[in-house]
């Protein structure tokens, strides 16, 4: 009997499969990063501020974007989006900030955590698992098949 062919082949069956359950359990996460680096936000051009609807000034649509926008898919509840010329407008008890302050208080505000979208970097993370786990696997196993046949050599 050849141990060797018959553990390298059910090592390559255990390794897709471990594949597999990898990219079943990260798909979320790496198709979330993807879709979250795939917003256009180009159309805009300008800083947009979120506010709570509730608390919305102007009317819609002309001094506010309502918040059925794809960017509100990432807030913890409905925001009104201003662009900055018309917020100052709108809300001058902030004029005393800078542009900096201004958002940072309005985003942490609405609840909004503006990282930025790494989808490369999760995908990397879960090919690196996918494949570095079964390589370490293989490794120890040949060790350990070298060890346990005395640390000889084929005979010649």
């Amino acid at each position: 009997m050849n141990y060797r062919r018959g553990f390298l082949r059910i090592w390559i069956i255990l390794s897709v499969l471990f594949a597999i359950g990898v990219a079943i359990v990260s798909y979320k996460e790496v198709s979330g990063e993807f879709e979250k680096a795939s917003l256009d936000f180009s159309q805009v051009g300008i800083l947009m501020l979120p506010v709570d609807c509730r608390e919305a000034r102007g009317k819609s649509g002309v001094d506010f974007e309502p918040p059925d926008r794809p960017w509100n898919a990432y807030a913890a509840t409905p925001n009104c989006w201003y662009k900055l010329p018309d917020f100052r407008r709108l809300y001058p008890e902030y004029r005393d900030l800078s542009e900096t302050a201004l958002s940072d208080k309005l985003y942490d505000k609405a609840g909004i955590v503006r990282t930025p979208a790494r989808p490369w970097r999760a995908l990397g993370m879960a090919l690196a698992i996918a494949f570095a786990v079964p390589l370490f696997v293989l490794i120890i196993g040949v060790a350990l098949g070298w060890a346990l046949s005395g640390f000889r050599t084929k005979p010649s």
